[in-house]
């Protein structure tokens, strides 16, 4: 059985250089939630062209009878 190897740079290794190790993580992250926020507003925005559009006949009316009773 052999025993892992301890990673020799970890311990020794200077604040900023842990930094930079984890560095890479945090882009992965930022682009993860831009592409997540891209498919959100790629759903979101044909539904609600969809709604508008069949709300519209409906809208107009309304805003007729508004007007009328003002």
């Amino acid at each position: 059985m052999s025993a892992r190897p301890e990673r020799a740079d970890l311990p020794g290794m200077s604040p900023s250089g842990r930094t930079d190790r984890i560095r890479p993580s945090w882009h992965r992250e930022e682009a993860q939630t831009m592409a997540e926020y891209a498919v959100v507003i790629g759903v979101i925005t044909p539904i609600v062209i969809l709604a508008f559009a069949a709300l519209a006949g409906a809208v107009l009316p309304a805003i007729n009878a508004v007007r009328g009773f003002l």
